[in-house]
């Protein structure tokens, strides 16, 4: 069963496997703002579960050379991020996981055909790449692939841009287009989202004491750390890594004696305090487990824990509740919320597959709207500008809704893809701030090494974590100055408009301007264009570890010219003339210059 739509040059087709009479497809385009919308309903005669249901987009690939996708995908034997892959690899797309969008763009930057589908919030298993048969592109969105509910009713909308405009611009319309659908409900960001964050984990996992920590707080204010993630650790004594200890969410007094006098003592050291907790996970060696034991949506044998199943009202309220107490009980500044992704249906087992009375929904990602929804009004009301942190991938239109921070998916010492997923979430995620993953260093690091941590994750707001207390103390010179260099220039850096060059090279050029300043990033021997769009003062920073970086200019100007190395030291400080075209500047490594007309 099919309905067929040729609009030119694409050729749209809505199909249902195995369908019946007992189905109606309707398949309808609009154009508005030069915008190609598809709109569809599928209607049945009762309410059934709906079969597997699949819309697909034929296009020819003219001046088409990559992809942009908010999350890596393709066929593992010939997969290059952001490259154009055969068009069966799939992602799925769901409320707690990415969203099902993407962007063909050409080697110029240059948008070609982006799409969104306004549904982020059931599952969709995305599909989009080179269709050799037909030698066309192609993009697959297949519906009602996982359990879910019965229904008489679907509507759906297809968001196709094919202007001419920069990708990047492209992503972001995407991102507004979302924002109206969902009837501006983003979550606001208080300004302490906006500042310098001390991670716990990567230095110490789940090996946390209080005064350790309050140690590490000291040293981390001093160097311009304005929070700290107290992360996986303090609620057990146990240092496996795992779960099993997961679900009371109660204090180890081991580890933390007096916790409600130790969060007091680290925020009067200007910091704010956020605690993790892992929203799903109720391990067999905890309390309640025998009260939750049969509220489960699958259960991990090795890890000896369970995933709770949201769509119980007695889970949702026990969750709600749990954050409210912590804090309120510590006077917590926020929470980072971990694990949202495990509410799957793709992972579901037994019971969870079967109907039960005890539930309110039998629709999972209904369940975990009201969840999230639930958490955000609840801890907004003890604390209007409460921080909630969501983590790569579980990001995306919906999740904006619930958290204020998303963060960069873990990569520890690999500042490249920190940078490449630093601008993957910015063009995608309006005004929610972006964090970056807490990075590290290795101690025997050179300074200038070590600085691009910093360089690649300028565009974001930085989370670092090292061991305060073991670093160098040019190390310690080199952190201070970087966090202070961020400090002094965030609004551009954050709130400028952001252009990202090369994806497909993981963005080796990334500039920001607001008003007549600019900071530009370069990340390899690129050229970058300067005094083009009405700039009076310009940041160059050379994250390429290089000797020397290239500059174009479209005139001759003569430029006022100060030059620091990564440790904030002036190296040179003069003016001279930079001539039209093509010009090779003096930049140490890690350093910067900062030129102005």
């Amino acid at each position: 069963m099919e309905q067929l739509l040729k609009s030119d040059p694409l050729s749209i087709r809505l199909s249902m496997s195995g369908a019946s009479d007992q189905f109606s497809l309707q398949l309808e385009e609009r154009r508005e703002d030069g915008l190609l919308y598809i709109d569809f309903a599928i209607q049945a005669r009762e309410c059934v579960h709906f079969p597997q249901t699949i819309l697909d987009v034929h296009f020819p690939f003219v001046n088409m050379h990559s992809l942009w996708t908010p999350c890596p995908h393709g066929n593992p034997k010939s997969f290059r991020n952001k490259g154009i892959p055969e068009w069966w690899p799939h992602y799925d797309s769901q409320i707690s996981q990415v969203a099902p969008v993407g962007s063909f763009y050409s080697q110029k930057g240059e948008n070609r055909l982006s799409f969104a589908l306004s549904d982020a919030n059931e599952c969709v298993k995305v599909h989009a790449g080179a269709y050799e048969e037909e030698r066309v592109g192609r993009i697959r969105l297949c519906l009602f692939s996982e359990p879910g509910i019965a229904r008489r009713e679907y509507k759906g909308t297809l968001r196709l841009d094919m202007r001419s405009t920069p990708y990047y611009e492209a992503i972001e319309s995407l991102a507004q287009w979302y924002e109206w659908l969902m009837k501006d409900q983003q979550m606001p960001v208080p300004e302490a989202a906006l500042e310098p964050v001390y991670s716990t984990w990567y230095s110490f996992h789940q090996n946390l004491s209080q005064q350790e920590i309050e140690d590490q707080c000291r040293l981390a204010s001093e160097v311009g750390c304005r929070s700290i993630i107290l992360d996986d650790g303090w609620q057990t004594d146990d240092n496996n890594r795992g779960y099993k200890f997961c679900g009371d969410w109660e204090v180890a007094e081991s580890r933390f004696p007096d916790m409600k006098g130790h969060v007091a003592r680290v925020q009067a050291m200007g910091m704010k305090y956020l605690l993790w907790l892992s929203v799903p996970f109720i391990g067999q060696g905890c309390k309640i487990w025998n009260e939750f034991k049969d509220n489960l949506l699958f259960y991990s044998e090795q890890n000896q824990t369970g995933t709770l199943d949201p769509r119980y009202p007695a889970v949702r309220e026990y969750l709600i509740n749990t954050y409210c107490r912590v804090v309120k009980d510590y006077n917590l500044d926020g929470l980072k919320l971990d694990f949202i992704d495990e509410f799957n249906m793709a992972y579901a087992e037994g019971s969870a597959l079967e109907a039960d009375p005890e539930r309110d929904t039998e629709s999972l990602p209904d369940a975990v709207d009201q969840l999230m929804m639930g958490t955000r009004q609840a801890l907004s009301a003890i604390n209007p500008d409460i921080m909630i942190e969501f983590r790569q991938r579980y990001i995306g239109p919906m999740i904006r809704k619930y958290g204020n921070i998303f963060r960069v998916h873990d990569c520890p010492n690999d500042s490249i893809m920190n940078r490449m997923s630093i601008m993957d979430l910015r063009m995608f995620s309006g005004d929610t701030a972006i964090h970056s993953d807490m990075f590290i260093w290795s101690n025997e690091d050179t300074a200038e090494s070590a600085s691009l941590h910093f360089i690649n994750t300028l565009f974001s707001v930085p989370q670092i974590s090292p061991d305060m207390k073991e670093l160098s103390a040019e190390h310690l010179q080199m952190t201070r100055h970087w966090l202070s260099f961020w400090k002094a220039h965030k609004d551009i850096l954050l709130k400028g408009k952001l252009r990202s060059h090369y994806p497909e090279m993981q963005y080796p050029l990334i500039e920001s301007q607001l008003g007549n300043r600019k900071i530009i990033t370069a990340h390899g021997r690129m050229v970058a264009d300067i005094f083009n769009s009405a700039e009076e003062s310009i940041i160059l920073v050379n994250g390429a570890m290089e000797e020397s970086l290239f500059v174009r200019l479209d005139e001759e100007s003569t430029v006022k010219c100060m030059v620091k190395n990564c440790l904030g030291e002036i190296v040179r400080d003069e003016v001279f003339t930079l001539n039209k075209g093509l010009n090779e500047v003096l930049v140490p490594p890690s350093g910067y210059m900062t030129l102005t007309k």
